[in-house]
């Protein structure tokens, strides 16, 4: 996409996480500490301001400047996030600029790229009740539309994360805080899934809609 495309996508995920705030914080009260809503509202807030203080910047150079702005927030999910948002400009950097909007075989390859970096940071995998319950399926659906317009790909992407952060309801989680609990980490989707989830849906729409 564009750089005033991708910019309008990043804030209207930002507007996205900060109205979700409340819920994300109710699933992570089920077995974390009850702060993900807020702290993926400060990273939201921190991200608009590395877009208002950058506004010249694009391509891997913002991907780099909004790792670090989410990286800030500090918590479980920053560095989560600076870790994939690192990998994706890393990526950038090797793939040939796209001639004004992206490929979907560009963004597959761009998601493949931070789902690698997160699974090689804590060791979880597809079903382990994390973000990359939402973040795999969304990078398959990428690889599986190479055919299809951008919009159309990124709607297909979103609808994989949202289906597989509601999935992770039915799991028990193996890594982070809420794997002490067991069994009894049952019957909650994951907050960072659900929040990845959001993210992509409003970044799908705001494409579509610019």
């Amino acid at each position: 996409m564009s750089e005033p495309g991708l910019r309008a996508c990043v804030l209207a995920a930002t507007r996205t996480v900060e109205a979700s705030r409340d819920e994300l914080s109710r699933l992570d009260s089920a077995a974390g500490d009850g702060d993900h809503g807020v702290t993926m509202a400060l990273a939201a807030r921190a991200v608009r301001k590395t877009l208002d203080d950058a506004p010249d910047v694009g391509g891997e150079a913002l991907g780099t400047r909004l790792a670090m702005a989410m990286g800030s927030v500090g918590g479980a999910i920053g560095p989560i996030y600076a870790t994939g948002l690192l990998a994706v400009a890393a990526r950038m950097r090797s793939l040939p600029s796209p001639p004004g909007a992206p490929s979907v075989d560009y963004l597959a390859a761009c998601a493949a790229a931070a789902e690698s970096a997160i699974r090689a940071l804590g060791g979880a995998k597809p079903g382990d009740k994390t973000l990359l319950d939402a973040l795999h399926p969304a990078t398959e659906a990428l690889e599986n539309a190479q055919d299809e317009p951008v919009a159309d790909a990124l709607s297909a992407a979103a609808s994989a994360a949202r289906e597989g952060a509601a999935a992770t309801a039915e799991l028990i989680a193996v890594v982070g805080r809420a794997s002490r609990l067991g069994e009894r980490s049952r019957g909650m989707a994951d907050p960072g899934a659900s929040s990845l989830a959001l993210i992509l849906e409003s970044v799908a729409q705001a494409y579509r809609a610019g």
